[in-house]
């Protein structure tokens, strides 16, 4: 159900047919934002909490809209007068004038990272990604983060930075929604790697987290809505001084340029009771495009984490900067915590012979609606110098794993948690490799939500690099359809149902020469862990050195928000590419729907207070394959 704006426009407002003259311009004026009006207004016009379209709009208050009072706060606070914004359009108009039209990072002269964003800007090949390659027009392109190179960022630099310093760099490209890195050598003062991914965006800067707070909070719909709520508790606090979370998040919204992450976009979400108000941002085009409502539930009691930042300078030293072994019961592998995609687990071998060559957890997707399509891009990774949203908690824990009273095996998990989890809108991720004595190992991935709402699905984007094999030749991925099946081409598919499974069990093959490899067992809720099945997305693409295909540390991508297979993997199949012969990467998106529902909680958390002391209660949704040694399966 949509409300236009001429419905208020014919209303009896007040009696005085000057003032409804007043309320009929200002709404006349505003029927750019129509769409994103009538979203507010609908929810508001509901007594009780509906479903509109797959999406939850309603508030706490049981009072309709004043619609004069809309009008004046109208008035009163335009977006467009957003002070950060009108400071922000002077400074990109003067940058495009300049001899270099790219908008870098106020840093310090003569630190290290001036020295690194300078070394960048003075790069040819950079200046010219900034122009039109068809008019040589400047293109908007800004300097989103420097900061020190971690293990994950050197990746495949044939040691280049091992003697040295390293700084990375990340510049965004609004022009073409483009992500540009480069690894800069301070010492040297000399780019030593650089890599370029289409439809992805890295972290935001400060000035642009500034920037969509102030477009949200100069929305005279948003301001109304916070401002009825105050008023409802019985808050003095001005609205413009209540800050929403989840400011820096990417996000998407049907029908927009959002969606498909055609722009950027960020949605600063207010937690207002057991609700959560929603306001995409496209910084673009610098306004807000739409607001949606998700149910939160009542969360319960606040948790006070103390302690944190001494902790996180533990855990950025000693595992995010430094790379850790691990060798027990026939395996070894090594480990560290990445800036933003996750716990890596590297190297990985069994009885002496390669298993994998890495292993990682590119982002979490998080959508809210089939229909309207919002939600969270969310990164994991180091407390420090990261570009993650969800940071890492503790250092990684290695613990035995039981089954019927009989240790088969061990487990690497590493937890990652925003602070006020699990408060509405803040989430928690535990992303877990399980190692076992007969040569298995399994990936679970495990939300302990809670997310923003009742009804979001988790999409994990892992990515596992085969490598190759004990005889020096590349595993290679098959798929089963009665029988065993080559991959030729770049390809995906969909998890299919355990009847169409060798064994109703194993999906995929990776073999080497010899015939040695494993099968891969996909979830369908067998583990034993709760999990409600995967309903996987995979992907088998080529690994390539002459573009960028993963290996360093990805920034966000692909979109948050869609249901089909378009999650990001599939950027690295443009052009499709042949796989024989080649290294190859298995791609594995489960999907995990969460439930708020008393006695059917998943992907859920919540504070109670027991026994007069605060306790967490989660039930954690976990998805992940395992991979079985062929010769066990026989």
């Amino acid at each position: 159900m949509k409300f236009s704006i001429s419905t208020f426009e014919s209303s009896n407002i007040v009696g005085d047919r000057t003032q409804h003259s007043i309320v009929s311009q200002v709404f006349k004026s505003l029927r750019t934002a129509s769409f994103f009006l009538s979203s507010v207004l609908l929810f508001t016009h509901h007594l009780n909490a509906t479903e509109v379209d797959g999406v939850t709009s309603a508030t706490t208050l049981q009072q309709p809209y004043d619609e004069a009072k809309l009008a004046l706060v109208a008035l009163q606070f335009d977006a467009s007068e957003a002070p950060a914004k009108l400071s922000y359009q002077k400074r990109i108009s003067e940058v495009l004038e300049s001899k270099v039209p790219i908008l870098g990072l106020n840093l310090e002269q003569g630190s290290k990272e001036k020295v690194a964003q300078d070394v960048v800007l003075a790069n040819e090949s950079v200046r010219q990604s900034s122009y039109s390659p068809q008019h040589g027009k400047p293109l908007r392109t800004e300097v989103m983060s420097v900061k020190p190179a971690l293990p994950g960022d050197i990746v495949g630099t044939n040691g280049a930075c091992e003697a040295t310093e390293c700084y990375r760099v990340n510049l965004y490209n609004f022009y073409f929604n483009s992500s540009i890195s480069a690894l800069v050598d301070v010492i040297g003062k000399k780019i030593v790697a650089t890599g370029s991914l289409a439809e992805t965006q890295p972290e935001l800067s400060e000035r642009l987290r500034a920037l969509a707070v102030d477009i949200a909070k100069f929305e005279p719909a948003v301001q109304l809505e916070v401002s009825r709520y105050l008023d409802f508790i019985g808050d003095e606090t001005q609205a413009r001084d209540i800050r929403p979370v989840m400011v820096d998040t990417k996000s998407a919204l049907r029908d927009t340029l959002c969606e498909r992450s055609k722009h950027l976009c960020v949605a600063p979400t207010y937690v207002l009771g057991d609700k959560a108000m929603w306001v995409i941002v496209d910084l673009t085009d610098m306004k807000v495009v739409g607001v949606r409502w998700t149910n939160v539930g009542n969360a319960g009691p606040t948790t006070v984490i103390t302690e944190r930042i001494l902790e996180n300078e533990y855990v950025f030293k000693n595992f995010c900067e430094e790379v850790s072994s691990h060798q027990q019961n026939g395996w070894k592998f090594d480990y560290h915590i990445t800036s933003s995609d996750g716990l890596r687990i590297a190297n990985a071998t069994y009885a002496e012979t390669p298993v994998f060559a890495s292993a990682k957890v590119v982002d979490w997707h998080v959508s809210y609606s089939q229909e309207d399509k919002f939600g969270y891009s969310d990164a994991t990774g180091c407390p420090m110098f990261s570009s993650a949203v969800v940071v890492a908690f503790q250092g990684p824990e290695i613990t035995p794993i039981f089954i019927k009273g009989k240790e088969v095996g061990f487990a690497i998990s590493q937890q990652f948690q925003q602070h006020s989890w699990p408060a509405p809108c803040n989430y928690r991720y535990e992303e877990s490799y399980e190692f076992y004595d007969d040569g298995r190992f399994r990936v679970a991935l495990k939300s302990h939500g809670r997310g923003c709402g009742s009804n979001g699905t988790y999409r994990p984007v892992f990515r596992m690099d085969l490598g190759k094999s004990s005889d020096n030749s590349y595993y290679s991925i098959q798929d089963w359809d009665d029988q065993w099946q080559p991959i030729k081409h770049e390809s995906w598919s969909q998890q299919k149902t355990p009847d169409r499974l060798q064994y109703k069990r194993y999906s995929h093959r990776i073999i080497d020469a010899k015939g040695q490899g494993y099968l891969m067992e996909p979830s369908h809720g067998q583990f034993g862990d709760g999990g409600r099945g995967d309903n996987a997305f995979i992907y088998i693409t080529a690994q390539n050195s002459n573009k960028e295909e993963g290996d360093r540390d990805l920034v966000t991508l692909g979109s948050c928000c869609n249901s089909n297979h378009e999650q990001g993997p599939e950027q690295f199949m443009q052009p499709r590419e042949e796989l024989l012969g080649r290294q190859q990467i298995l791609w594995y998106v489960p999907q995990m729907n969460n439930d708020g529902t008393k006695g059917q909680e998943y992907c859920w958390a919540e504070n109670k207070v027991v026994d007069g002391t605060l306790k967490t209660k989660t039930w954690p949704c976990t998805a992940g394959p395992m991979f079985v040694p062929i010769e066990r399966s026989k």
